[in-house]
């Protein structure tokens, strides 16, 4: 145990020490959350692919693994690789906006009232991402250090808070280097530690298309949501042109499909330790043959390797939510003030992420309701902007308050309201159908403007 607190603070004081460095970095509001846009490409792909392969792509797919084999993939592997894709292919156009935030760009083109709601549905998905990992870390790292839920929570939450604080999205970028850096080694050290295992496979391992109604919902549910959800639109924009930024995303696709099949095969490797091993259920195994079954530098390094990952997820949603705050909630202005007020929402978003993660303990039951809401609230009116040049508000409006909506309601429902509702996945369709319908039947009623596209002005 001595051995993991060892680790975890000397793991946890260089993240701390990183945005200590960058905290002279951030003179303005481009500074602190885009890096005045100059990032090269290995600092795209770093950050993109860290900041997405959190506690659900390790720990969750490793136990579904365990459990169902390849068919795990459809947890967030095809999720993950699909959304890539449609980023290089709208990469250009993201890049054409000078995208500033989302609610930036839907105010411009649908008005304030539009920008106002999807402003409060992106902080509100922000926080819920940032409290899903909160939730793994406080699980995960709680189990090693032997400190009860609440306690690893809130304190894994004050370093993500303390370094993001103080060196906002550069610290973030430069986390996630190392972050990336331990996963990857921890998930080779895992390996190579198998490579004289049986693997015992199940003869529905291979079954891709076994429970495919739950598994193209839930797909179609994190592509969308992640398609509008203004993490990598961050990241292009950070990025010093479009041709660096479409390399990064490819760069990211070809680790995303080594470190998806890495961590599926691990959960199938488990299977060997735990049949010879009396008492152990999938849903603690990963934890259990890390602490018991590795030497211990391995068992050190596969452990900082697992929080890693939560953490790097943690910090992005919390900077992400942090600029939502300063620009699209509170509206900051005051160019001299603008990094004063990006460090307290920094620190409110971060605290509100606890409130949440001390409440609720299912990592992808959260970040999966966290999805609904993007899903169905943003994505119609978010895509039709980057492709038409006509105006609707009132499409846009309808699609928000009506697909929106019925999201939150599901969310609410889902922790205790008993309406006759749909959980997540099976009420995507519902709330998408519900979004459309506003969307089409705001277009009838719109007034037909000339539109013209949208160039954001610094």
């Amino acid at each position: 145990m001595y051995l993991y607190f060892i680790g975890l603070f000397v793991y946890c004081a260089v993240l701390v020490l990183i945005g200590v460095l960058l905290a002279k970095k951030n003179p303005d509001f481009d500074a602190y959350f885009y890096g005045k846009r100059k990032l090269v490409s290995f600092l795209i792909f770093f950050t993109v692919t860290a900041s997405w392969f959190g506690a659900a792509s390790t720990i969750a797919t490793v136990n579904a693994a365990y459990k169902t084999g390849f068919n795990a993939v459809w947890l967030l592997g095809i999720p993950t690789i699909i959304t890539i894709t449609v980023f290089i292919i709208i990469n250009k156009k993201i890049r054409e906006t000078r995208f500033i935030s989302l609610p930036v760009l839907l105010e411009k083109y649908y008005g304030k009232i539009v920008s106002s709601f999807a402003s409060f549905l992106i902080f509100f998905y922000m926080v819920l991402l940032a409290a899903s990992q909160l939730v793994a870390w406080g699980k995960f790292v709680g189990n090693f250090t032997g400190q009860n839920y609440q306690t690893a929570v809130i304190s894994g939450a004050v370093v993500v808070i303390i370094y993001s604080y103080l060196g906002g999205y550069l610290s973030v970028v430069f986390t996630d280097g190392l972050q990336f850096l331990l996963l990857t080694l921890s998930l080779i050290y895992l390996m190579v530690f198998f490579k004289d295992t049986t693997p015992l496979f199940k003869p529905t391992d291979f079954d891709f298309f076994a429970d495919s109604h739950h598994n193209i919902l839930m797909t179609v549910s994190f592509t969308l949501a992640w398609v509008i959800s203004p993490i990598i639109w961050q990241r292009l924009a950070s990025a010093r042109s479009a041709k660096i930024s479409r390399r990064g995303l490819l760069v990211s696709i070809a680790a995303f499909s080594i470190l998806y099949f890495w961590v599926i095969r691990v959960g199938i490797y488990l299977r060997s330790i735990s049949a010879a091993t009396a008492g152990t259920k999938g849903g603690d195994i990963f934890a259990f043959v890390i602490k018991n079954w590795l030497p211990a530098g391995g068992s050190l390094l596969v452990f900082l390797g697992i929080a890693a990952a939560i953490m790097s997820t943690t910090d992005t949603a919390v900077n992400v939510g942090a600029l939502t705050l300063v620009k699209d909630v509170f509206k900051i202005k005051r160019k001299s003030k603008t990094v004063v007020y990006a460090k307290i929402a920094t620190f409110i978003s971060g605290t509100l992420a606890v409130l949440i993660a001390l409440k609720f303990n299912s990592i992808i039951k959260t970040l999966g309701l966290a999805s609904e809401i993007m899903a169905e609230g943003l994505f119609i009116p978010g895509m039709y902007l980057l492709f038409f040049k006509k105006k609707r508000p009132l499409a846009a409006l309808l699609s928000l308050v009506m697909g929106g909506g019925f999201s939150l309601l599901v969310f609410i429902n889902a922790y205790g309201l008993a309406l006759p509702l749909p959980q997540w996945p099976y009420s995507l369709p519902y709330g998408l159908g519900l979004s459309l319908l506003g969307f089409i039947t705001g277009w009838l009623f719109d007034k037909k403007k000339p539109g013209e596209s949208i160039v954001v002005k610094r």
